[in-house]
């Protein structure tokens, strides 16, 4: 008998990048698993067959002939995320996902000294692929690709863990979609009559700006737009999902955030009401000799513009405190994704990039709190550097 591999999730073809991506090796001879030293291995490849990475397991322990593979780390870092403040069209996300082949063999060895016997891709697999989402452990145990991939006749979502949102009617935001092909074009229904639709792109992943950045922009009067992803025959291939304009005023300057979110998307959130800015100030000085020699004068002295302790290193980093308007519980569970995101952007007249400096969340219930809001510190990435003297 040859090797046999099972991939756990079974059935799946899209896999999140950042969650274990298991295969589990079988060899049927047994004579090959009770020879010397006998090892399991696998080669990940890119779409291309370029071997990335070799990998070597024994038996798993309490078994008689199975490895276990656990590929999530070799491949992870092939992927990162596609955004892009200006966009103005549907546009491919080719960073957010990564195809990869692989393959299965062993190696065992007839005798105590004798040199292994090596065989490679005794089993192979094709067109797997991953996409930079990063699933809760609880829903990773219930993982369905379905759940995820639009395509005719689907109830996936777009890649967010919200259903409806409510924006500004003057804020940027976004939605994406893992893609099989048969995604042909958002359908745009605005409240009060009046549509229009946004085209695909045909990419595994795709984005759409459906915030303030909706092409065509969003019609004078609407307070909401529903958004359905459609097919070519306008057939439904995946939930829908609906905006509601948000209308309340405020005294403060507005702060957009834009953050990645677990499932490989970016989206926004708005922060208007008291913003704080402080700076931690870092210095590193040493003791200088204040005396100056005057060769004309013939003296040796110093005076009071003189310094004795100088600052050679200054730097500092700026700390900005956010208010955002009132939340509501659903936003509150959403937004932690906020608070843990590896990429958070902020815009406040221009875009910088920012680090979130909140290490402690408290979920809040309307059951326990009448009212509530978000407060965030974040941390500006960049250091401002002084003159070293």
């Amino acid at each position: 008998m040859a090797i046999t591999v099972k991939h756990q999730p079974t059935g799946t073809t899209y896999l999140p990048a950042y969650n274990d991506n298991i295969f589990i090796s079988t060899e049927g001879d047994s004579s090959k698993y009770n020879g010397y030293n006998y090892k399991f291995n696998t080669r990940v490849k890119d779409s291309s067959n370029v071997v990335i990475n070799m990998l070597k397991v024994p038996i798993h322990y309490g078994s008689t002939n199975k490895g276990v593979f656990n590929i999530s780390k070799v491949i992870e870092g092939y992927v990162s995320h596609d955004w892009e403040y200006a966009d103005t069209a549907a546009s491919g996300c080719p960073n957010s996902i990564f195809e990869y082949n692989i393959d299965f063999g062993y190696e065992y060895a007839t005798g105590a000294t004798d040199v292994p016997i090596l065989s490679t891709g005794d089993v192979s697999l094709t067109g797997k692929k991953i996409w930079n989402a990063a699933l809760s452990p609880e829903d990773f145990i219930n993982y369905d690709e379905d759940d995820y991939l639009m395509g005719a006749g689907s109830s996936a979502k777009f890649l967010t863990n919200r259903t409806s949102k409510k924006i500004y009617n003057d804020q940027k935001d976004w939605l994406y979609a893992l893609n099989n092909g048969d995604l042909d074009h958002l359908y745009v229904d605005f409240s009060g009559g009046g549509s229009t639709t946004i085209t695909s792109p045909t990419s595994d992943i795709v984005r759409f700006p459906i915030g303030a950045n909706i092409p065509g922009g969003i019609p004078t009067g609407v307070t909401s737009y529903t958004i359905e992803p459609r097919d070519a025959s306008s057939g439904s291939v995946g939930s829908s999902f609906t905006i509601n304009l948000d209308d309340r005023c405020s005294k403060y300057e507005t702060v957009d955030l834009f953050f990645l979110n677990r499932l490989g998307g970016v989206e926004s959130f708005r922060f208007n009401m008291l913003r704080r800015d402080n700076f931690s100030i870092n210095r590193k000085s040493y003791r200088a000799n204040p005396y100056t020699l005057d060769n004309s004068a013939i003296s040796y002295t110093y005076n009071n513009q003189s310094h004795n302790k100088t600052d050679f290193y200054t730097d500092s980093v700026q700390r900005t405190t956010l208010n955002s308007n009132l939340i509501s519980e659903v936003e509150a569970v959403w937004l932690r994704e906020l608070i843990m995101s590896p990429r958070v952007w902020m815009y406040d007249g221009s875009l910088k990039a920012i680090n979130i400096a909140t290490s402690e969340y408290e979920q809040r219930y309307h059951i326990n709190d009448k009212v509530f809001n978000l407060t965030l510190e974040v941390e500006h990435t960049f250091a401002d550097k002084s003159q070293r003297i």
